[in-house]
């Protein structure tokens, strides 16, 4: 009896977790800046635009991006955290602002920066004798403010069921990738120790190393062999590339051949 309980009680579990199904976006989550999202180095940073962490972490984070431009692709989901009563629909926000500039990432990023720089506006205190729909109104205004989104665009996509259901996927999404906090950022699928006290030497002691190893399998070449097609893909870094593979810039040779699986032969 207790066995066929035990079997009972993994079976619930398993159906369980059948069932908990994380659903898939509708396209990659979340907005990504630099190089292809295929860099040598991609570093994810998991936020909530109303945590101080975040915001601390912030200033750092902008530095890396600009630092190395192109050779890394640098990319922001949003996850609200339950603690912070606002933080759900200022993350919505992002979403909002990326459906209403057609994921225009110059808007996006000004958004997380300007939201980050006025948190305290939007904070449980600041907020603890307002409705939700005052709390809504001063987002929509300080958006419409700062030229972002005309107020009017902004509260539309607020109350889009579309943009609510696209900020809980992320949410959702970020669950399934073992997110529990913020920030928390990831190297290369990696997750890493990262918070507010690393400085850009920081993030070079760990980044450097990673394209300084791409660089030396990446070497330049002088002449391909018969039937590959040279790619010279950065200053000085060539590669030749086989049937079926493309030379993309900052990356090098890859294989794009959707017929075929993406095997090149």
């Amino acid at each position: 009896m207790q066995i066929t309980s035990i079997f009972i009680l993994i079976a619930v579990t398993f159906a369980s977790f059948t069932l908990a199904q994380v659903p898939i976006p509708s396209r990659p989550d979340g907005w990504g800046v630099g190089g292809p999202a295929d860099a040598h180095a991609v570093i994810e940073m998991f936020l909530d635009p109303l945590c101080p962490d975040c915001k601390a972490t912030w200033p750092t984070i902008l530095e890396v991006v600009q630092a190395y431009g192109t050779k890394i692709h640098f990319r922001i989901h949003t996850f609200p955290l339950p603690y912070h009563t606002n933080s759900f629909v200022v993350s919505q926000g992002v979403h909002v602002v990326a459906n209403a500039t057609t994921r225009n990432l110059d808007a996006i990023f000004q958004y997380v920066t300007q939201v980050f720089q006025y948190q305290q506006l939007w904070s449980n205190d600041a907020t603890k004798s307002m409705t939700m729909t005052q709390v809504i109104d001063s987002l929509a205004s300080f958006v419409d403010k700062i030229g972002i989104v005309t107020k009017d665009k902004f509260l539309a996509g607020i109350a889009s069921d579309d943009l609510n259901e696209e900020t809980r996927i992320s949410w959702k999404y970020a669950c399934s990738r073992g997110i529990v906090g913020t920030p928390t950022f990831l190297i290369n699928g990696v997750a890493t120790s990262a918070d507010a006290s690393w400085s850009l030497a920081d993030w070079k002691s760990v980044i450097d190393p990673i394209l300084s190893s791409n660089e030396e399998i990446s070497s330049e070449v002088k002449t391909c062999p018969s039937g590959q097609v040279e790619c010279t893909y950065a200053p000085h870094k060539t590669q030749c590339c086989l049937k079926g593979e493309r030379c993309i810039t900052n990356v090098g040779c890859r294989c794009f051949n959707l017929k075929n699986g993406n095997k090149c032969f």
